[in-house]
């Protein structure tokens, strides 16, 4: 496998499990079995990581960032106003940091 479709493949496990453990999350919220704002806090570790591992990836993040942005513009009726914001900034910070590294690497 080349290291396009193993970025592939790796993105959608990721996409696919963060899905999968928001859904979770949220509905032990809902059934009362943990505190609602364990969503925010899952929530806000999941963009962290993200943010930090998305970093490591050269052209990847990347491209990940600008399309989690598309994204997030695209769904802005289905996510609340905190959920859009944060969908909003996390990508953002992630180019801000790209930018910020990629000058800094030209500079030398």
């Amino acid at each position: 496998m080349n290291k396009l479709q193993r970025g592939l493949a790796e993105s959608i496990a990721g996409i696919v499990t963060g899905f999968v453990l928001i859904t979770i999350v949220t509905s032990f919220a809902q059934d009362g079995l943990i505190p609602g704002y364990f969503v925010w806090l899952f929530g806000l570790f999941f963009i962290i990581g993200n943010i930090a591992t998305l970093n490591s990836f050269r052209y990847f993040g990347l491209l990940y960032a600008l399309g989690w942005l598309f994204g997030s513009l695209l769904l802005r009726d289905l996510l609340s106003p905190i959920d859009f914001v944060f969908n909003i900034i996390g990508p953002i910070v992630i180019l801000v940091i790209r930018i910020w590294f990629g000058i800094k690497n030209i500079r030398g």
